[in-house]
């Protein structure tokens, strides 16, 4: 690795040198170009790139390599400075159209993302980049319908494409068609054996379907070809969770030492030590996932419960009157604020906690019930 490092600094120094002598022909200023990128340094493949188009005649292929590496710096005033500036002479092209609305999409703007999209599927029906970009689009836009329609027509054009197959996989889900879905990843995976993300969709599928053991199986390929993936390791703990609580906590911590915001898996973690009746363990994370995320609702409210469990009525009173500051209808909170404060002694409050709960529960039951 650090001969390695050593050889593209070299590399780099070599071409800088010519670069600055002005003997850099157009492919010497690409190979510097990527080779900035590839030493992380994107802002300065922008600028070299910026640099060139301002001082030669109008080349696309330096234009998109230009606003890509000020995509990858995070300058995205100077991304939309080079292609608007280019827009006249690109316009025609489908590929300037995708790389606008690319470039949308970065910043949460998908509305116009997918104008530009269909904008470049109409310039070139057969590109299926296109039509690609189209269904991640309409993905976000919650449109799955038309994503499905979108991948559908990108397969028709790249068969093979696998993100495409995983993302029809995840708008099948998302449309109530777990068969088809499965089916969709199983066709990546033939694909490609190797595509964590196919594994790691799919075995989470598997799981919510019941079917474990090969949940299992996918979930711990996934983590073999991707060892750092906690999101891996935490669809393997669910997969378990319920046939196999123990091994299924192995995997969530593996999940949370992955990635320490993996709220999803700490508060499992807290599940099953609830489960097992370790109130301290369970309250300690349960607090974690509170900490990080204040609106964790379940997690607060598991962690009443825990102190209630644990014969700390004060603990307990003051995480239900946290908790019904932000939902002040949660029957189940006033009744165990009502437990709460019986195991106090403060019988009027309980009572008062008590009705609210009832309260609660009739406005929350369906009319005739």
């Amino acid at each position: 690795m650090a001969m390695a490092n050593q050889n593209l600094m070299e590399s780099i120094e070599g071409l800088e040198r010519k670069v600055s002598r002005g003997r850099a022909d157009r492919e010497e200023i690409f190979d510097l170009a990527n080779a900035y990128r590839e030493a992380v340094r994107p802002e300065a493949a922008g600028e070299l790139l910026d640099q060139y188009l301002n001082e030669n005649a109008p080349d696309w292929d330096v234009c998109r390599l230009c606003v890509e590496s000020y995509r990858e710096a995070k300058r995205m005033e100077d991304a939309v400075r080079v292609l608007n500036r280019w827009a006249s002479r690109y316009r025609d092209r489908a590929q300037f159209w995708v790389l606008r609305g690319v470039m949308f999409e970065e910043m949460g703007d998908w509305d116009s993302a997918l104008n530009e999209h269909l904008v470049a599927g109409r310039i070139a029906p057969h590109m299926a980049e296109a039509h690609y970009r189209q269904g991640v689009v309409f993905m976000q836009l919650g449109r799955h319908d038309d994503a499905l329609q979108a991948f559908k027509q990108t397969l028709r054009l790249r068969p093979r494409l696998v993100p495409a197959l995983i993302n029809m996989g995840l708008v099948q889900e998302a449309l109530k068609r777990p068969r088809e879905a499965a089916q969709t990843f199983d066709r990546a995976l033939s694909i490609d054996p190797q595509s964590t993300e196919a594994h790691l969709n799919l075995g989470a599928l598997l799981g919510e379907t019941g079917q474990m053991e090969a949940a299992l199986e996918h979930c711990e390929r996934a983590l073999e070809l991707d060892p750092g993936s906690s999101e891996a390791a935490f669809n393997a703990g669910m997969a378990l969770f319920e046939s196999s609580p123990d091994q299924a906590a192995k995997f969530f911590r593996r999940a949370v030492s992955l990635d320490p915001k993996n709220l999803g898996a700490c508060h499992l973690l807290g599940a099953i030590a609830q489960r097992k009746g370790r109130w301290d363990a369970a309250v300690g994370l349960f607090k974690q996932v509170v900490e990080h995320d204040p609106e964790r609702l379940d997690s607060l409210f598991a962690m009443g419960v825990c102190y209630s469990k644990a014969d700390r009525p004060k603990d307990a009173i003051a995480v239900f009157r946290k908790l019904l500051e932000q939902d002040p209808n949660n029957a189940d909170a006033w009744f165990y604020l009502g437990l709460s404060y019986d195991k106090e002694g403060e019988s009027k409050d309980a009572r008062e906690a008590y009705r609210k709960a009832d309260a609660c529960g009739a406005q929350s039951r369906p009319k005739g019930s």
